[in-house]
Formats: structure tokens, sequence, C-alpha cells
């Protein structure tokens, strides 16, 4: 059996581990977030990527927490009689867990995130590559125009006041666009997060009891060894 101090401890340190994980998925969502890239493009890449993510960072977490288990699983075994240590190998119970915790219906299931959008803005900003084409006054001015870029550099609308003004404006409700879509990112990964932790915490639980169930059963076997021992001994002072 492992300590319930110890069990605490691993606990604990894959808490952190989480955290640092869902840390990074933030951090490199927002870095593309920030990028100047087709708007539609950043709609479908925040509804998709972030569970994308969580489903590669639950498969290293569950490594992570089945390195720490065994750990001290192994520590344990190491006082048990060599053909129980065999036994145990033999069991492959970490990779039995890991396929049972991988599997279909065992394995974690990140939702897709459901983000709001401004769809009049979407329906009415065609995106071809990082820029826009707009319509004012009965004029189309198509233009590339990453965010960073002031106005007054695009030569193709300087003198189109109309189109000036609208680029603006769709600049600036994009620009809002993805702060609301951060925002929401940062409240789905917090479920997430929870939701990860939960799961890795129900492998624990199986993984406990596989274990339990491994360990009752050698000491059983130790017993019956012991016992038949015994008797044998037993019969053979009753025989002298």
């Amino acid at each position: 059996m492992i300590e319930t101090k110890t069990l605490k401890q691993i606990e604990k340190k894959l808490e952190e581990d989480i955290s640092k994980e869902i840390e990074l998925i933030k951090n490199e969502i927002f870095f593309i977030i920030d990028k100047d890239l087709d708007i539609y493009f950043l709609k479908e890449f925040v509804k998709q990527y972030p569970r994308k993510l969580l489903k590669e960072k639950a498969e290293i977490l569950l490594d992570t927490l089945l390195n720490y288990l065994m750990k001290e699983i192994l520590e344990k075994i190491k006082s048990m009689h060599l053909d129980h240590q065999y036994e145990f190998f033999k069991e492959n119970l970490r990779d039995k867990i890991r396929v049972k915790a991988l599997s279909e219906n065992g394995s974690f299931k990140p939702q897709l995130i459901k983000i709001k959008e401004e769809e009049s803005l979407l329906d009415k900003t065609i995106t071809a590559m990082p820029g826009i084409a707009v319509s004012a006054g009965g004029i189309i001015a198509t233009v590339a125009i990453p965010e960073t870029l002031p106005l007054k550099a695009i030569p193709a609308v300087s003198t189109l006041v109309g189109p000036i003004y609208v680029i603006k404006k769709l600049k600036d409700k994009h620009k809002r666009l993805k702060n609301l879509w951060k925002k929401q990112v940062n409240s789905y990964l917090k479920l997430a997060k929870d939701d990860l932790k939960k799961w890795l915490l129900d492998v624990e639980k199986i993984f406990l009891k596989d274990w339990e169930s491994f360990y009752k059963k050698v000491s059983s076997s130790s017993l019956q060894s012991a016992m038949d021992k015994s008797d044998i001994n037993y019969a053979k002072i009753k025989n002298i």
C-alpha cells in the first residue's frame, strides 16, 4: 500500500504539473491569436485547437502520474520475495492502467470551446489573407493590412476617406474580438483544468485498487505458503 502522506505529496506535485501545462496551452493559443492572421482562421483555431492541446497534455500528465505511482510501488516490491516481484512485473500494471485510461470509454474528452463572436462583423469582413476588403460610397478597396501597420502607410487607400474609416473600425472590432476570445479561452481552460485533475485522480484510484488487489493476492499466497510449510513441519514432527 502507498501511505496517505505519500499520496498527498504525489497529488500536490501533479496539481503543479497540471497548472504548468494549462499555462503552456494558454500561452500558445494567445501567441497565435495575437498574430496578424485571417479572422476566420482564428475563429476556427480558437474553437478547435484548445481541445487538441488538452488531449495531448492529458496523455503527458497521465504518464507523469503513473511514473510517480510506479516509483513508490517499485520501492515497495523490493522487499517482496523474488517470485512475487516476478508476478508483479508479469502483471504489467502500469501499461494496463494506461491502456484503460486512454481507451474510448476511459479517455479524457475535453469539449469544444463555445466562443461568442460578432457575426455581423465576420459576415461583412471578407478575408482572403491577413487583410480585408471593404466597400464605402460605392468604392471597393482590397488591401492586405497587418494590424501593426499604420493606416497612413497604405498608399492604395490613403486618399479614400471612406475605406480608411471602415478599415480602422474593423481593425478595432477585430482587436475587441480577439480580447473577447482570450477571456473565453481563459474561462474554458479553468474549467478544463478541474476536469483534467478529476480524470487523473480517477485514474489514480483505479491504479491503487488494482495494486491493492495484487498486494492482497500476494499476501494471501504468502500466508498459504507459510501454512503449508507449517503443516509439513508438523507432519514431520508427528512422525518422529
